[in-house]
């Protein structure tokens, strides 16, 4: 099994990514950690030779999913997975989920990869705004790979 999870931050990809693994017994990766080393000193960015070995070495694999929002790069996965998962949340409940989510990070009651700081919730909120702006053009994109690749506008639909 081989599926590739997209869609805005706060969308529930990492969620869904979590239930079909537990379910299929599918290992997951989220593409913001193949992207950035996670360390105990702070994040660090590897390099394009680092980060596309790893990715390579994910997608060669039998089985994956991969979750993550459109990036420019790490698109290789389109065309090799079975099933692309686009979670096209309304905007309303991806902004709440980020409040919410940026709280409870921030009080500790919810793991975090990058500090719940305000300048990360701004972050945040701005790339709600980054993926209704690029939404079309991933979409025209996706086009080519229609025979596998399902919209859902509620994230709690595509794990139905």
């Amino acid at each position: 099994m081989k599926i590739e999870i997209i869609g805005s931050v706060a969308s529930g990809k990492t969620t869904l990514a979590k239930n079909i693994s537990l379910k299929y017994q599918v290992p997951h990766k989220e593409k913001d950690n193949i992207v950035w080393q996670r360390t105990d000193a702070g994040d660090k960015m590897r390099t394009p030779e680092e980060r596309d070995a790893l990715f390579k070495q994910i997608i060669e694999s039998d089985n994956w999913i991969v979750e993550g929002s459109p990036r420019q790069s790490l698109k290789e996965s389109f065309a090799c997975c079975e099933y692309i998962i686009v979670l096209n949340e309304r905007t309303f409940t991806r902004l709440y989920r980020v409040i919410k989510r940026w709280i409870l990070q921030k009080f500790g009651k919810e793991k975090y990869n990058s500090k719940p700081t305000f300048k990360f919730l701004i972050k945040n909120i701005k790339w709600v705004f980054e993926f209704n702006r690029i939404r079309e053009k991933l979409f025209d994109e996706l086009n080519g790979y229609s025979e596998k690749c399902k919209v859902f506008t509620r994230s709690k639909d595509a794990m139905k």
